[in-house]
């Protein structure tokens, strides 16, 4: 009886997934282009962010040192801010800029500034990790890769999904393609798809609140 009852259950999971599989393979297939454009603009500011890294003056570098320095030693001695009020301003902070793309996407004029956020986003990462790398060598680039890069790839994987998402919303806007009696439900689709990355904005927020800081701990004791 329990391998009978076991059978419609997993076939149901099995279409389940297939069908989901299907939607992304369309999703990814429909949006191609537009994911290997932003690709090349992520790959462009962090080759960017990296080039302005290493040619930074002598104070700058003894600036950003000492906050370096400073992070590192309230690190050692556990004087970080706590895991909640971390969560709450790197949430808060990612939620900002997804929410600006979301109002980007529904202007007209909107698809030069998601592709600036874009770029920008890409350039701090690298910028960052170029740094800390150049400033500490191979413990600098694995505090760097635990400290920005793991959230910052979780985030990035966001941003890429919601402007892609809004590229597309925006193009159609201009170019009238959605029927104005379809314009609420492609609407409704579109901040739909804002919402679930709100996802991808906690779970990178999480990481970076509660486990990056243990880790760097580690490393640095």
């Amino acid at each position: 009886m329990r391998s009978t009852a076991f059978v419609p259950q997993r076939r149901r999971w099995d279409l389940l997934t297939h069908t989901i599989r299907r939607q992304l393979r369309a999703q990814v297939g429909k949006h191609a282009h537009t994911w290997s454009f932003l690709l090349g603009i992520a790959v462009c500011g962090l080759v960017f962010g990296a080039i302005v890294a290493g040619q930074l003056g002598q104070a700058d570098k003894l600036v950003l040192g000492n906050a370096l320095e400073q992070l590192f030693i309230a690190l050692a001695h556990h004087q970080v801010a706590s895991g909640s009020e971390v969560w709450a301003q790197r949430a808060l902070s990612d939620a900002e800029l997804i929410g600006c793309i979301w109002l980007f996407g529904v202007s007209v004029i909107g698809i030069p500034f998601i592709v600036g956020a874009v770029f920008l986003k890409s350039f701090t990462v690298g910028f960052g990790v170029a740094y800390t790398t150049l400033q500490f060598g191979w413990k600098g680039f694995v505090v760097a890769s635990i400290g920005i890069f793991a959230h910052q790839l979780i985030f990035l994987f966001t941003l890429f999904i919601a402007s892609a998402t809004a590229i597309r919303f925006s193009y159609e806007l201009v170019m009238q393609a959605v029927p104005v009696s379809r314009l609420t439900v492609q609407f409704l689709r579109y901040t739909g798809t804002f919402l679930l990355c709100s996802g991808g904005i906690m779970l990178g927020a999480s990481i970076q609140a509660f486990m990056v800081p243990a880790l760097l701990t580690q490393l640095i004791g």
